[in-house]
């Protein structure tokens, strides 16, 4: 387990393994052809693809379904890196975290509350240190959760 306060003071816990059956969130950390697909967020700047499962969804059709919406991405397989937990003065929420390989990158005419698909080469640890993306990208969390990443999976930095 990793633990940290976030840059609001909230206290954010990352697990390795999988803490239940369902998360409240996703997040997907994707790779296509070579390089890392992100989002553009309209407000916060270029992130993951993630958000809110809806109804009886699972964590993978969230997962599919956020990366569909926000980047026109569509993936099979997703494989789990880890789970956190937020804790908020209004609220405590659950994240999973999984890594998939992009199979096919459509364009779409309406990406939600995103500005559609950003792709990126280079080194993913230092790519996510940049002032465009958004703030909980840059956080000591999200590097736990790339190193996990790279222990996980068999990807190189590109």
């Amino acid at each position: 387990m990793f633990s940290y306060h976030d840059k609001y003071g909230q206290q954010v816990d990352i697990y390795f393994t999988e803490l239940g059956e369902k998360m409240d969130d996703c997040l997907v950390i994707a790779k296509f052809d070579e390089k890392w697909l992100f989002t553009q967020h309209k407000i916060r700047g270029i992130e993951f693809a993630g958000g809110k499962g809806e109804g009886n969804e699972t964590n993978i059709d969230t997962a599919k379904r956020e990366l569909m919406e926000e980047t026109g991405a569509y993936a099979d397989e997703f494989i789990f890196i880890a789970d956190y937990v937020i804790k908020t003065t209004e609220r405590c929420f659950t994240k999973r975290v999984f890594f998939c390989e992009i199979i096919k990158l459509i364009s779409q005419k309406n990406y939600f509350e995103t500005r559609g698909p950003v792709l990126l080469k280079g080194k993913l640890r230092t790519l996510v240190k940049d002032a465009s993306f958004s703030f909980f990208m840059q956080d000591e969390g999200m590097q736990a959760i790339l190193a996990e990443l790279y222990r996980k999976v068999n990807v190189e930095e590109m």
